[in-house]
């Protein structure tokens, strides 16, 4: 057997160990630190390359892996969005609670009643991305990096507001990245996003706002993503490289889903195969209001939980 395809039946198992693991809260750590340990794949490509027998470059593979591991965990910064391993998740729940994060920093939009339609564009890279509470503003935003410069415009044309938020510059000390980032959002308008999150945790509870269309990229992302049903249709659009996928639709909606992902883990509960990539459930042609979700992962584990 080649070098080559063990090396890569094994990667897959670490990556498909590393998604139970998260996901049962056995460990805790954060998918956008992979996007630091990018140099690793190119020491095992130079393994790949190095002219010795093929069970010497396993050997140096897995030392190669278990190092990084064993790096990270000992030496690592241990901050809450970096790699940090714990045999529990009280940490992290504690985090969640707002116990650590001081989100000090206060960006606003004023709302006018002539805005119907809001359209916001998210370019920040990496963070931890809340979206789940109203305001009487048109947007509020939040943030705890007391040294990002943070800029937000935005521009009313007739009916539609047009936000673009952008991190232009970040100060991360010691290779701690703190950028836990909290938006409020005006329920009256129409909703259209755009969001650039990069390597990210996005946890959005959308149930309460008319959203039109959703489009979040990401590259190594923690996706948690609440939709309401408030409009005849809505339309979302997932782009991640090795991602945790939980959607959540509401039962008395139609839904849609086009799954196009390399190698992924589904579970699509309550929906039916209709075609190759696409999943409907059985309401989906009856109903008034629809969800369309289009769903593009390289390694990803996605749950669909209909509430």
């Amino acid at each position: 057997m080649s070098y080559r395809k063990i090396f890569w039946g094994l990667l897959l198992v670490i990556i498909g160990v590393l998604f139970i693991l998260k996901n049962t809260g056995v460990l805790y750590f954060s998918w956008h630190s992979m996007w630091y340990l990018w140099p690793v794949i190119l020491i095992l490509w130079g393994i790949s390359l190095i002219p010795v027998k093929d069970w010497l470059k396993l050997v140096l593979s897995l030392l190669t892996v278990i190092i990084t591991f064993f790096v990270m965990q000992q030496y690592g910064p241990k901050d809450k969005h970096n790699w940090n391993f714990e045999w529990n998740d009280n940490d992290h729940d504690n985090n969640k609670d707002g116990n650590t994060a001081v989100l000090n920093n206060v960006m606003s939009e004023d709302y006018d009643s002539l805005t119907k339609y809001a359209e916001l564009k998210l370019n920040i890279g990496v963070g931890n991305f809340v979206i789940k509470d109203t305001t009487a503003k048109l947007i509020e935003v939040k943030h705890d990096n007391d040294k990002a410069n943070y800029s937000m415009t935005a521009k009313a044309e007739d009916s539609l507001t047009t936000i673009e938020l952008s991190l232009e510059k970040g100060e991360f000390n010691d290779g701690n990245i703190r950028n836990n980032v909290n938006m409020k959002l005006n329920p009256n308008p129409i909703w259209d996003m755009d969001l650039n999150v990069g390597a990210a945790e996005v946890d959005f509870d959308l149930s309460g706002f008319k959203t039109r269309n959703l489009k979040i990229q990401g590259g190594a992302s923690d996706i948690d993503l609440k939709i309401g049903a408030l409009l005849p249709l809505s339309e979302v659009k997932l782009e991640a490289g090795a991602a945790s996928i939980t959607l959540r639709v509401p039962e008395s909606a139609g839904c849609e889903i086009i799954s196009n992902t390399f190698m992924s883990s589904k579970d699509f509960k309550g929906f039916t195969k209709i075609g190759k990539q696409q999943y409907q459930t059985p309401n989906f042609a009856t109903s008034a209001n629809k969800i369309k979700i289009d769903l593009q992962a390289g390694v990803a584990r996605v749950d669909v939980v209909r509430y």
